[in-house]
């Protein structure tokens, strides 16, 4: 085909076949498939199409298949999340006919995440498109289940497209007539949360993508390092689900098939902290992340820290049980094992001497490792010195007064952990006693205010000032105020001081 429109950033592979059938004036939607194709059974596919080798044929010099599959599809979503294998076998598929493999082996068939309902659009990105390029097209953030809302502009809205689309064979445009420009309702703060990881998630190249065993360790870590463990090394999965329920409304998860209220709809949100033996959506992920980790994370980090995790394959560790059932015990044999399941091997060898004497003239071997395998340390029941949970109760409660109060005010020094500890009194104990209060230490780790945060809170406390005498404070002015030099700032608290020169106003609108 002569004169194929060349593709817009971020916009879907369906929609620039779209294009192309009104660029060649083609009606028929199995003429269209013919041209393209050469096949007029083709299914067009919103998300993730297959048969792409036929289209690349038609692109210009520079896009393979891997550069559709990432930049025109929303094959990124999903592929961090399934094993290497599986990922490579999934581009395999997708370049020739896959027959719906696709959906399944990258789980979106069987996730309980469903796509959205209607093809989706930004009536205000629609008329940026019109005034830059000077025609509508269909971008791939919009049809992502999760993102509602575009972060300029307002909430997404419906096109009469239903999905999956009644005329399969049809690709449908962007267009006036399809794309009504009505009012836009207010953005919805959980979904510009879900917006901006979904955009570093597109923006992924191809990348070789974690094992489920290194998701397995790396969800184990993020509950120890947060303080969501009880005893050695149990998750606090209640501790989580109240994590989750404070940073998502239920609402919120319920529409995506994620809610958490009751036993039966916490089981996603117990899994996916347990051994993976499947993948999970994206969706999932990112709702795990946001309620746990401080502000400013990013998934993009997430992933490449999963993927550096190293592998390390089970060891099988010798138990009673396996013991018994490799080996024919004697009767000698079997009273001692009786005797272990009592008290600890020391105390067993003193209460069965004999016993004892002759399994060590007989079986030698076989006491060491059951002694070494069911060795058990002596408890002792003694009453806690301090309460240690009521503490942290109360302690929780003091800190969140002590929030509440300092961030009335935008002034005042920076908000670290250090300053936090020692408004609570005795400092130094506390820090070493962290470990002991997990509530308190996850307030202390998602309010903790780092040295971007504080720059950015200086640059803009410096900006309200001087407007009351500048309408555009200069940057050298801003940077006085604010008692910062450009040596010393920092990436984020130099994108603030850019917006606050070159549009004050607008900046902090967007900011608030």
């Amino acid at each position: 085909m002569l004169n194929f429109p060349n593709p817009y950033p971020e916009e879907l592979l369906y929609s620039i076949l779209a294009r192309a059938g009104i660029r060649h004036g083609i009606l028929s939607p199995k003429q269209l498939l013919d041209e393209i194709y050469g096949n007029r059974k083709v299914i067009a596919t919103l998300d993730l199409p297959n048969q792409l080798e036929k289209v690349v044929r038609w692109l210009p010099q520079g896009y393979d298949l891997e550069t559709i599959a990432y930049r025109h599809t929303l094959f990124p979503m999903y592929a961090p999340f399934i094993p290497e294998e599986r990922r490579k076998r999934c581009l395999k598929w997708i370049s020739g006919e896959s027959q719906g493999a696709v959906h399944l082996a990258m789980g979106v068939a069987a996730s309980i995440v469903k796509a959205p309902d209607h093809i989706r659009y930004c009536s205000g990105c629609l008329k940026e498109q019109k005034h830059s390029v000077g025609e509508y097209f269909w971008q791939r953030e919009w049809q992502v289940a999760g993102v509602e809302c575009c972060e300029r502009h307002g909430a997404l809205l419906n096109t009469a497209f239903t999905r999956p689309l009644k005329d399969r064979h049809r690709y449908h445009a962007a267009s006036p007539d399809a794309c009504p420009l009505f009012p836009q309702k207010p953005v919805c703060d959980e979904s510009v949360r879900i917006l901006s990881q979904v955009r570093q998630l597109l923006l992924q190249g191809p990348a070789i993508s974690p094992s489920f065993e290194q998701w397995t360790a790396h969800y184990h870590c993020l509950a120890r390092q947060y303080g969501f463990i009880r005893g050695h090394s149990q998750i606090d999965h209640t501790a989580i689900l109240e994590a989750v329920s404070v940073k998502w409304s239920s609402k919120f998860l319920r529409r995506y098939g994620l809610g958490i209220e009751g036993q039966a709809g916490n089981l996603w949100l117990q899994a996916i902290f347990r051994k993976h033996r499947k993948s999970f959506s994206y969706l999932q992920h990112i709702i795990v992340h946001e309620s746990l980790l401080p502000e400013f994370w990013r998934i993009g980090e997430v992933i490449d820290r999963v993927r550096n995790l190293p592998v390390q394959s089970a060891v099988a560790i010798p138990t009673r049980a396996n013991v018994e059932a490799t080996l024919d015990l004697t009767e000698d044999q079997q009273e001692w094992m009786k005797a272990l399941e009592e008290r600890p091997p020391k105390a067993a060898r003193a209460a069965k001497p004999a016993l004892y004497a002759r399994l060590y003239r007989s079986e030698r071997l076989w006491l060491k490792q059951v002694n070494r395998d069911q060795r058990r340390a002596r408890t002792v029941n003694r009453k806690p010195r301090v309460d240690w949970e009521q503490r942290d109760r109360h302690y929780l409660v003091k800190l969140r007064e002590i929030l509440r109060f300092i961030r009335a005010s935008l002034s005042g020094p920076r908000q670290s952990r250090t300053y936090l500890l020692k408004r609570l009194g005795k400092s130094s104990t506390l820090e070493k006693r962290l470990h002991l209060l997990p509530r308190t230490r996850r307030l202390l780790l998602r309010y903790s205010e780092s040295v971007a945060q504080y720059q950015v809170r200086r640059l803009q406390n410096a900006c309200y000032e001087l407007q009351q005498n500048f309408e555009h404070p200069p940057r050298w002015r801003l940077l006085r105020r604010a008692g910062l030099s450009e040596i010393r700032l920092t990436n984020e608290a130099r994108d603030c001081l850019n917006g606050l020169e070159k549009s004050p106003t607008a900046y902090q609108e967007n900011q608030g």
